[in-house]
């Protein structure tokens, strides 16, 4: 296995188990006292991570270092995500739709 495969895998594993313990990125990343931003990118398998880093996502996941190692090394671990949590926050209610109808221009 190369250094980008188990990159990449490694990065579906810490968002698989993001996922499945319906956490946003946000929240995981302070949970794990990590930047969103290198969170992100370790998900989708533009960050090397370094032993520290693991440290900090087993601490936050409550499992040891090697379990996640494993599961990224683990060529049976599949590699689909559970649904994603819903983006951005939910519409307010009605008021757009309130504004709109009010604002209808006369030729």
């Amino acid at each position: 296995m190369e250094l980008s495969d188990i990159q990449a895998r490694f990065g579906k594993v810490v968002l698989r188990r993001r996922l499945a313990a319906k956490l946003g990125q946000d929240e995981f990343a302070e949970k794990a006292e990590i930047h969103r931003t290198t969170l992100s990118a370790l998900e989708r398998g533009k960050h090397v991570p370094n032993l520290a880093l693991v440290l900090k996502l087993a601490r936050a996941f409550d499992v040891k270092m090697s379990v996640l190692v494993a599961e990224a090394e683990d060529e049976k671990t599949p590699l689909d995500e559970p649904p994603a949590l819903p983006k951005g926050r939910p519409p307010k209610s009605g008021r757009k739709s309130e504004r709109r109808s009010s604002t209808v221009r006369k030729k």
